[in-house]
């Protein structure tokens, strides 16, 4: 059994590390696509939803804080879905330690079913968001998903964490932030 854990001013730190490399991989190629076409951004469909977003900072709020609720709710879907005692296993709170809302997962996954809970939040709310933003060039959407990638940053060094383990059974920590791997389980094919 050997723990992979990472304080959570750590977790933190290395989080804020993530907002230029999200602004790089999802902003470049969004700039790539619509520079030559720029009458999207200087139209009245760009500049009412600019617009909407600031003369509303309190719906905004809301949409953010919903949708942090709503990344730990797609994690707590996929631990449920994977686990063994389905929603059972399942809790969520918030670590005062790191500032930071979770799910946990009091059964042992998979090392394949564990990252896929970890990476489904940045999939749904970073990916599909700035998917819709390459195709439609509203840059609100690309906005909220670097938004929700950064916020995933804290998964994404978890899976990094656990990149060379592939025996075995991942269980989240029950205290900080990480995991506990155990070698001995024999995971089925």
């Amino acid at each position: 059994m050997t723990e992979y854990t990472l304080p959570g001013w750590k977790a933190n730190l290395f989080g804020l590390f993530f907002l230029l490399p999200s602004v790089l991989l999802y902003g470049l190629p969004f700039y790539l696509i619509w520079q030559g076409d720029t009458s999207y951004f200087f139209s009245d469909k760009s500049r009412t939803l600019i617009h909407f977003a600031v003369d509303n900072k309190w719906w905004c709020l809301l949409i953010i804080l919903f949708s942090i609720a709503l990344h730990e709710l797609i994690h707590g879907i996929c631990m449920a879905s994977l686990a063994p005692n389905g929603w059972k296993s399942v809790s969520f709170g918030f670590n005062l330690k790191a500032m930071a809302p979770f799910a946990h997962c009091k059964d042992s996954l998979t090392p394949l079913s564990y990252r896929i809970c970890l990476i489904m939040p940045a999939a749904v709310l970073g990916d599909i968001p700035v998917i819709i933003a390459w195709c439609t060039g509203n840059i609100l959407w690309l906005l909220y998903g670097i938004l929700f990638l950064w916020a995933a940053a804290g998964d994404i060094i978890i899976i990094y964490m656990s990149r060379n383990i592939h025996t075995g059974l991942l269980q989240d920590h029950p205290d900080k932030i990480g995991f506990i791997h155990l070698p001995e389980i024999i995971t089925p094919l």
